[in-house]
Order: structure tokens, then sequence, then C-alpha cells
């Protein structure tokens, strides 16, 4: 029987690592932790991709970095890859899939110990390696199915991990969320973050996605007790959902088959403050609020922040929405944006 996730503890083989992307995930198979050597100078660092099969750029940034450099120069530090949800990248015409319809969401499995799914099994086994490997960083890459600036995720607003943060970008959102995602699960122990490349399949994306890990890969250990560069933080997250009984569609016009339409272009509002009356969709007389929005405590907050006025559906109050996606499978399978407002600065010595 095969194990949940497969290892490669003594670095990645170069036979393997010459394969296209799609070639190099079928001779995967399976989640993956790959341990390259370093010269032993420095603590290890990680970076972590495809958590979600939909999300392509970290693994193919991740591959060019790899293939590009010369195998006889060593990072001063073991480097630590991990390659998530394989089957899902590979079903279909590829990296169509967030995860398939028997799996969990592989960012949303780590740090549970209910070994109950091969998934959970996998993230368990991951998660136990990288806990005992003494790391200085992880840096998870994703993608959104919205269009959003290049940003980064934190957990904890501290020097080391905002230092980290501002390696790739400076613009933060702070999460507070508890959604057993791997920075979650490592938080306590390494600086570790996530870091949103883009809408996948555009240049750009893989471009930033290259440039900023060689960045990291290149820089020297991360200060504690100083924040180094500027940086806008955003956080007070409050997920908003579309409630499961209601039909929706990105797009068009309201009709027999559709409860609620929200607009085609509605992601290019996402980390800009948008006003009280802005309209986020349209929904037929009568209607009620079609969404759900719910604080990190649980709470449902729906009424704080939306009401539906003359068939349109109304934020309340002004705020900035941050991942809005544009597709119906990722807001079923996650969530349809968040809302965010402005954090001040943390009290640390600049």
């Amino acid at each position: 029987m095969d194990t949940p996730h497969r290892r490669f503890p003594d670095g990645l083989p170069r036979d393997l690592l010459a394969l296209g992307d799609r070639a190099f995930l079928r001779a995967l198979g399976r989640p993956t932790l790959i341990r390259i050597p370093g010269t032993g100078q420095q603590a290890p660092r990680a970076v972590v991709t495809l958590l979600h099969g939909d999300e392509s750029t970290g693994l193919q940034a991740m591959l060019r970095v790899l293939r590009a450099r010369d195998p006889r120069r060593r990072y001063p530090f073991d480097l630590y890859l991990v390659v998530g949800n394989v089957e899902a990248a590979l079903h279909g015409p590829g990296f169509a899939h967030r995860y398939l319809d028997d799996q969990e969401d592989f960012n949303r499995v780590w740090g549970l110990h209910e070994p109950t799914t091969a998934q959970r099994r996998a993230a368990d086994g991951i998660l136990e390696e990288l806990r005992a490997a003494g790391l200085e960083s992880l840096v998870d890459v994703h993608n959104n199915t919205g269009d959003n600036p290049f940003y980064a995720i934190v957990t904890r607003p501290e020097a080391q991990v905002v230092n980290l943060a501002t390696l790739f970008t400076t613009t933060l959102l702070r999460w507070d969320l508890q959604a057993n995602t791997l920075m979650e699960a490592l938080h306590a122990s390494c600086a570790a973050i996530a870091v949103e490349c883009g809408l996948p399949g555009r240049p750009e994306s893989l471009a930033f996605a290259v440039d900023a890990l060689r960045r990291y890969l290149g820089a020297p250990p991360l200060e504690h007790d100083r924040i180094v560069r500027d940086f806008d933080l955003l956080g007070g997250l409050r997920k908003v959902t579309v409630r499961p009984e209601v039909r929706f569609r990105f797009g068009g016009s309201l009709d027999g088959e559709t409860d609620l339409v929200l607009a085609a272009d509605a992601d290019v509002h996402n980390f800009v403050e948008v006003p009280a009356g802005h309209v986020l969709g349209r929904v037929h007389p009568g209607s009620t609020l079609p969404v759900r929005a719910s604080a990190a405590d649980g709470r449902d907050v729906t009424a704080e922040h939306f009401d539906v006025v003359d068939g349109a559906v109304v934020v309340t109050a002004p705020v900035t929405p941050v991942m809005m996606t544009r597709t119906v499978e990722a807001a079923r399978k996650d969530c349809l944006f968040y809302l965010a407002t402005e954090l001040p600065r943390p009290d640390v010595a600049a």
C-alpha cells in the first residue's frame, strides 16, 4: 500500500527536475516532500506549492528557479519543497480543480491530528517532518481565483514574520480565521506566511513568483528585533459566502434559474475600499439577503455589512473587499470574498 505522501530526503534527481510540469507531477503521483540539502550554515527554509490543484504558479515558479540554478552551488540552508494536491492538479485538462469532489480542501487539513483520510495522513506526515526540521521560515505560494494585487498573508504581525512577507510584497493581510492552514499549524515555531500571486496562467503572476522566490532564497537570515521595510496592513477579516440554497452567477441578467447575479467584474474592487451603498449584486424583488458574513469566532455579522435595497444587494458601511473570486466553483468550495479593514502598524521598532 502506498504511503500517503512521497519523500525525497536527499534532493531532487536531475532527470525528474528536467521533466515538463505535468510529467513531473505524474512522476510524483501524490503529495510530496523534497529536501534539498544545503551547507547547514543557516536554519532550513521551506516553500510550499500546489495545496490547491488549480494554483499552478508556485510549482511552476519553483521548478523554474531550481532548473536554472547551478547544481554545484548549494544554499546555506536545507530547502524543503512541498508539492501538495498532485491528484487534483493532474485531473482533466490539468490545473483545473481546487480539489476533487471526493477530497477535502488540502489547505484546510493541517494540524488536525485526525488521520481519517489520505489527505489528512499526508498532511500529518509532512507537518511532522517540517516541525522536526527546525525551520527558520516557510512560504506557502498560492494563486487567487479573481483579480487581486500581489499580497502576503501573515498570522502574526511580528518583526520576523513581517520581514519575511515584505521580501515578497508590501501589501499584507492579517489572517486570524483559524482555518487549519499550514501556515497556522507552523506559526508558533517559525515565520510562516502565504503569498498570493494573482491569477494562475498569467505571465506576470509567474514572473512575480520567480523573482520573489529568488529574493527569498538569496536573503540573509531574517531580523527579529526590527521591521526593515514599510508596508500596508489589512485585517479584521469577515468571511462572505453565498447561502447554499441560492442559485447565482457572475454577469448576465436575473431569470427563473438564478436568484443572485453578481457583476462579472466584481473582483476589480479587491483591495480597494468601497463606500456605503456599493452594489454587490442583484436579486428578485422581495428576496432576503443571499449572502452571509461571519466573523473569526463564527458569529453571523451579515446585518452589520449588507442589506437589500430595491433589488440590489448593497454594503451598508465603507469596507475593503479582498480575495473576491470570479467563479461559482471557488465561491462554493471556499467563499465569495472577505471583508477587511485597515490595521495600524504593529508596535515594533523600525
